[in-house]
């Protein structure tokens, strides 16, 4: 199943869930992506970049840069591009008819993005990770290989990385702080027999996937003995390089295809007739026309060379494994302003920063319902880091009339200085995401310390009729709510910044008003979006 990339930016929705990424990833698979991500929301895709209409599962990996003369060059991808196969052979290459389906809301992910050196890992079992210069040799290694100045001729040509994905099954969930806790690579393939102790609570099919890069523009500018590409996240061998999946397959079709098709080790591609019916595969040229645009404000380099890595990603070679920079000159992006962040421009983007703060969402103690966010016009304490005034929190009392139908008992009340009167909490509302229902689309304030105070201050300093805020750390402003619904109970997450106050939650925003109500719009939803990618990215 070869894939054209969805998006290219820094979101990483397992390891960052609300937040932007530490280091750009190209994204495959259902339009529905976003920063924050569960099964119903892949289910809501308009389109796939995949052959098989029903898989909207998404996966990612990291860029990868030409270095040369201090300067950054985004590696175009090369068709395939991402090259999906599902693999559930038996050791005598007859398909395994026992594998299961992928859960809902199942995710995990291959490789470490911070080894810099063959720690024994990435080559057994299962040969995890392999890059190859298709081309002039077939030079190929662990790591990033050498030995040859161009990767163009043989078969194909280009460089490609391969990485398989582990396929034995703990029974838990993903955590993101152990992220390769719940899995296990078989020792061999011979069903669940094969797989660790502990781990046996499902076999599924063995993901595997090559991401093909055109390096073509680039012969002749290194020699033999070097190795010039960096990975976006600052590794310059090659072993960091990682993958992410989050299940979007519809329920019981990848079991159907398990049963009826005849794929083993091999690997042949999911995308055929006979295995989905006719109905079930789309054309080339409609994965090719889907396309999302990025939220993340940040020059990734597809405008040209850069000085340096998006985010705070310093070249880290090793051996020793990476560690979390800071402090990258150029790297952070300040808050918006009024001037910055038009409300009604649909080109606001989230300002991009270093790395993202937010996290994901927590269950709360609900408090009584339809409470006020008290507002005055004093002066106010002054952030000495963002220049913003710095909210104030008073008691909150009950309004003077009933809470409108969407208000909801997960509302905390929060007190902010503003000119403009009382803001109160209209209600907990679903986020569409793609577009999102809120501020044309984009978050005005992210990768800070969010909290419902802060953003209903900062909406009202830029005019804007509604304040939204959504899992925990993100603020959104704008003057329409588009194409949600009220969703009581759903808004759960603590604010990043004051775990005393409610952030909305995931896919869903607190909103509020002066007023404390909402009026909410219905917007045809086109399959397409935002700009496609140019030639050869």
């Amino acid at each position: 199943m070869g894939s054209p990339a969805l998006v290219l930016e820094s979101l990483d929705p397992l390891l960052n869930p609300g937040g932007q990424s530490a280091h750009v990833h190209s994204v495959v698979g259902g339009s529905a992506f976003g920063p924050t991500m569960d099964f119903a929301l892949t289910q809501t895709s308009s389109c796939t970049t995949f052959g098989v209409i029903p898989d909207k599962s998404n996966y990612w990996m990291p860029a990868v840069y030409f270095h040369k003369n201090g300067k950054f060059t985004l590696v175009p991808e090369a068709s395939p591009k991402h090259k999906v196969y599902y693999k559930y052979g038996k050791g005598d290459n007859t398909p395994d008819r026992e594998r299961s389906e992928f859960p809902q809301g199942f995710r995990m992910m291959a490789g470490n993005s911070n080894l810099r050196s063959d720690d024994g890992t990435m080559g057994s079992p299962g040969n995890q990770l392999n890059w190859q210069c298709h081309g002039n040799g077939n030079q190929r290694a662990t790591g990033f290989p050498k030995g040859f100045t161009s990767c163009s001729g043989g078969y194909i040509g280009g460089l490609a990385a391969t990485m398989r994905f582990p396929s034995c099954w703990n029974g838990h969930d993903f955590d993101p702080k152990a992220p390769l806790a719940h899995m296990s690579y078989p020792t061999n393939q011979d069903g669940m027999a094969g797989c660790p102790e502990g781990f046996k609570k499902a076999r599924f099919p063995e993901i595997m996937i090559e991401y093909w890069l055109d390096v073509s523009q680039f012969d002749g500018q290194y020699g033999a003995d070097e190795i010039p590409w960096v990975i976006s996240n600052g590794d310059p061998t090659g072993f960091g390089f990682h993958m992410d999946f989050l299940n979007g397959w519809k329920p019981g079709v990848l079991a159907n295809a398990i049963k009826g098709c005849d794929i083993g080790n091999t690997g042949d591609p999911l995308d055929s007739p006979q295995c989905f019916g006719a109905g079930s595969v789309q054309s080339e040229d409609k994965k090719q026309a889907c396309t999302i645009a990025p939220v993340i404000n940040q020059d990734i380099g597809t405008n040209g060379p850069l000085d340096q890595l998006p985010g705070c990603n310093p070249i880290q070679a090793g051996p020793a494994p990476a560690t979390k920079a800071s402090n990258c000159a150029g790297g952070t992006v300040s808050p918006p302003t009024s001037a910055s962040v038009p409300v009604a421009s649909s080109k606001s983007t989230i300002p991009a920063s270093t790395v993202s703060t937010a996290s994901a969402g927590e269950s709360s103690t609900a408090t009584s319902a339809g409470l006020v966010i008290h507002t005055t016009s004093s002066s106010a304490p002054v952030n000495s880091e963002t220049g913003s005034p710095q909210p104030v929190k008073t008691s909150a009392s009950a309004p003077s009339s009933p809470a409108p139908s969407g208000t909801t008992s997960e509302l905390l009340p929060v007190s902010v200085n503003s000119t403009s009167g009382v803001w109160k909490a209209a209600g907990c509302y679903l986020d569409a995401l793609n577009p999102r229902s809120l501020g044309n689309g984009r978050a005005e304030w992210w990768g800070q310390q969010i909290s419902s105070s802060n953003c209903v201050d900062h909406c009202d300093s830029i005019g804007a009729k509604y304040a939204g805020t959504e899992n925990g750390g993100q603020c959104f402003c704008g003057n329409e709510l588009v194409n949600s619904a009220s969703h009581p109970g759903k808004c759960t997450s603590k604010c990043t910044g004051d775990n005393e106050e409610i952030c909305g939650g995931p896919a869903h925003l607190s909103i509020y008003s002066l007023d404390g109500t909402v009026a909410m719009k219905k917007h045809k939803i086109h399959q397409h979006r935002g700009r496609h990618f140019k030639a050869g990215l």
